[in-house]
């Protein structure tokens, strides 16, 4: 599997899917290019969606990385925490369901941060803002550091 340069572009969409099970490729994709010196300014670690979906799973983020840094693609992945975690997968669709609900205005977010789902006129305030974010991000690292 190809891994994606999340420095210049964006990891899959939250709503990305693998069986039903949301927010999944978007995460193995942050593993996949954290591993290849590529996640740029997103989180992995530090991202409370990250965490909920670990929690979901029954996971801690070291169990979820072998697991991505072991699979072919992210079929594979789920198929990994499947053995890792018994009933995660069902536990996993559940959360696919009620997550986008609860979550609905930071998905809105992430999809305009993104550039899935943002008017052209946004670009400018967005680059702004993200380069505004970078010492945020920086200290997020520093304080919560990944655990893998």
């Amino acid at each position: 599997m190809s891994v994606m340069d999340l420095q210049s572009g964006s990891p899959p969409r939250w709503s990305d899917a693998v069986e039903g099970i949301v927010w999944l490729p978007r995460l193995a994709a942050k593993v996949r290019a954290h591993d290849a010196g590529t996640l740029g300014m997103y989180l992995l670690g530090q991202s409370p969606v990250d965490d909920e979906f670990l929690k979901a799973a029954q996971l801690n983020y070291a169990a979820f990385i072998a697991i991505v840094r072991n699979a072919p693609d992210d079929a594979a992945v789920l198929a990994g925490i499947g053995a890792a975690s018994p009933e995660a997968i069902d536990r996993l669709r559940l959360w696919s369901l009620e997550m986008p609900v609860r979550r609905r205005t930071m998905m809105r977010v992430l999809d305009l941060d993104d550039g899935y789902d943002r008017p052209a006129w946004l670009n400018g305030p967005v680059a702004v803002g993200n380069t505004l974010l970078a010492p945020l991000i920086g200290l997020a690292r520093k304080v919560r550091p990944l655990k893998a």
